[in-house]
């Protein structure tokens, strides 16, 4: 099957980003994409360092325009597709970050990001409520695919627990502009895909945002920490990449973690401060 990692720049035009977004969706599934990542919250602009009372304004309900367009997309194609949206909950006054998986136009899985940063320019939880569910994994028909958000790539504990549900695709949308992470970025999906014997699909936002500016590298891995494609450096674009799925099983012989785990020695990591 092939894999594609969505890259975008959002303007300050919902209808225009979206209209974007779907153009780029039918040009990977023209590719012949069955499974398709959205970057996060990839039909607005990302939040500023400075906490600002209007970004509320943006936030929308699970049946807004973008998941809207992206279940049309989905269901029009047949593909599997993973969006991103900020969710103004049922409750007033709450919002989340939210990850919302399609197969074939059907709602499937709603994910909402847990770990909230707020630092690097990102106060994150000035805005969002942390989800309280560990992350899920979807059952495509084809095979099974999880999501965590952005932030979450630095806690290598959830896309364990992606893989331990039987994931073979890891998603992870993102939002990331800060030159430090840059670093690193590249580095900490491919250690995901390896430990876990998983393919990854990362896409970013791109460009200029305020202050911030979006490195992209938008990209699909293997479960070897390959980096199978790779969007376009600096503009709109889809990363589409082949997978063969039989190579998670060989993956996880070859280097048996999830056999050797010892979770009766693990009991340290769910405690909270410094333990003897």
């Amino acid at each position: 099957m092939k894999l594609a990692a969505l890259q975008l720049q959002a303007s300050g035009d919902r209808t225009e980003t979206i209209g974007r977004a779907a153009d780029l969706i039918d040009d990977a599934a023209g590719q012949g994409a069955r499974i398709l990542l959205l970057p996060e919250l990839f039909a607005v602009p990302f939040v500023q360092p400075e906490p600002d009372l209007e970004y509320f304004e943006l936030a929308e309900r699970l049946d807004g325009p973008s998941n809207r367009m992206a279940a049309e997309r989905s269901r029009q194609h047949g593909m599997t597709i993973v969006s991103s949206i900020f969710e103004a909950a049922d409750v007033p006054g709450v919002y989340y970050n939210t990850a919302c998986t399609f197969v074939a136009g059907e709602l499937r899985s709603v994910y909402r990001k847990s770990h909230l940063p707020f630092s690097n320019g990102f106060p994150e939880k000035f805005y969002f409520q942390p989800g309280g569910s560990e992350p899920e994994v979807v059952d495509t028909g084809e095979t099974g695919v999880g999501t965590i958000i952005c932030y979450e790539r630095h806690f290598p504990e959830l896309s364990r627990i992606v893989a331990l549900r039987g994931g073979s695709v890891l998603c992870v949308p993102v939002a990331s502009a800060s030159a430090p992470m840059r670093e690193v970025f590249q580095l900490e999906l491919r250690a995901h895909a390896v430990f876990n014997g998983m393919f990854v699909i990362c896409s970013n936002r791109v460009g200029k945002e305020g202050v911030k500016d979006y490195f992209g590298l938008s990209a699909v891995y293997g479960p070897d920490g390959d980096v199978l494609a790779e969007a376009a450096d600096g503009g709109d674009g889809v990363a589409v990449a082949e997978a063969d799925l039989s190579l998670v099983e060989l993956s996880r012989r070859r280097r048996p973690f999830l056999r050797d785990r010892r979770p009766e020695l693990y009991g340290r990591l769910t405690k909270m401060g410094p333990t003897a």
